[in-house]
């Protein structure tokens, strides 16, 4: 059986079709607000009407961009990642955008070479939801002028555009939660040292035990690294530390998971002798086999809305232009995206 290819559909043909200037074609498909609103109607009706379609890479050409923006990811084998992800992918597809996805380890060299990577590509924006709170890249990013958003994670040192979750608010809705059952010995395990997320998250922790009139001892907190293993370790570190807290709060749904086996094997019954609560709920947290009691991130909306505010930046570099040498010097923003306490099986009352 042959196969019938058909030609590509040219801009002179779709020139013809409408009565207009070639030139006329490309400003009224590039959206030109010069361009009378009759004839560009003409022009996208003849451009569909004979299924027209510009490359990427001539109209890249033609107003200086490549379409395409880079993402790091921390790691891409988290459940916490994939809906940041797609909520990313989505805005920037429904945009004609191309994502492409790094993924870092948790590795500062790493990152570093996949940004000179990215750069060296010359995208038109990135999105950075791994980078380490002292990271020297981000400064050089910003010193270039280039378009980038930071996911999750902010720079210790300087102010950058930022999209991340309320962590603050949603550890002390946990807290709240667990005071409200009655527990007033409750501990914490923390997130990474280099996570202002994290670091986040143990400010939650402390303003909310002060405002409950509730000590912060320091035999019930530990670090921990967001790993199942370091769960497993501070339960340890809970166990030897004398007497348990009645409640533990973790940075992460998968240190929750850590702690929750330790327990487990040492026959300390979840919730009955300790309640437990994590942060992400990813998809097996709500498994009936776990059900954790965790905070809902609402991590397409995060991801998003990091698209949209790296978009909204990409147009503004390109709206400067010559006069600010293509650099949009405007205030970074920071978006804040609610948080929601999943109330599940794994924090109960204090037995009297």
């Amino acid at each position: 059986m042959s196969v019938v290819i058909r030609p590509k559909v040219t801009i002179r043909e779709v020139a013809l079709a409408s009565g207009v200037a070639r030139s006329t074609v490309s400003k009224a498909l590039a959206g030109k607000a010069y361009v009378r609103p009759e004839t560009k109607t003409r022009v996208i009706e003849a451009a569909r009407r004979l299924g027209y379609r510009a490359s990427s890479l001539a109209r890249g050409l033609r107003l200086q961009q490549t379409w395409s923006v880079g993402l790091l990811l921390a790691d891409v084998s988290n459940p916490f990642f994939p809906d940041i992800v797609r909520g990313i992918e989505d805005l920037l597809w429904s945009r004609e955008f191309n994502l492409i996805v790094c993924n870092t380890d948790y590795r500062k060299d790493k990152e570093a070479a996949y940004l000179r990577h990215l750069l060296d590509r010359q995208l038109d924006g990135l999105i950075l939801a791994s980078t380490a709170s002292d990271s020297d890249e981000v400064l050089q990013l910003q010193e270039q002028g280039t378009p980038f958003v930071m996911l999750n994670r902010r720079h210790k040192s300087v102010s950058t555009d930022y999209v991340g979750m309320d962590n603050e608010g949603g550890v002390r809705a946990t807290i709240a939660h667990l005071h409200a059952l009655g527990h007033r010995r409750i501990g914490f395990i923390k997130g990474r040292a280099d996570s202002s997320a994290a670091e986040e998250r143990f400010q939650g922790y402390r303003s909310a035990m002060r405002a409950f009139g509730l000590s912060v001892e320091d035999r019930h907190v530990t670090q921990g690294d967001y790993s199942i293993e370091s769960g497993r370790d501070a339960a340890a570190h809970f166990l030897r530390a004398g007497e348990l807290p009645t409640a533990i709060v973790s940075a992460n749904d998968f240190m929750a998971f850590g702690a929750m086996g330790v327990f487990a094997g040492a026959g300390i019954a979840v919730p009955d002798r300790i309640s437990i609560t994590g942060f992400d709920d990813i998809f097996v947290s709500a498994l009936p086999e776990i059900d954790l009691t965790t905070v809902r991130p609402n991590s397409r909306q995060l991801g998003a809305s990091a698209a949209e505010l790296l978009l909204e930046r990409i147009a503004s570099v390109g709206a400067t232009g010559i006069e600010a040498g293509g650099i949009d010097t405007s205030e970074p923003r920071d978006i804040i995206v609610p948080t929601e306490l999943i109330v599940r099986g794994t924090t109960t009352s204090v037995q009297q």
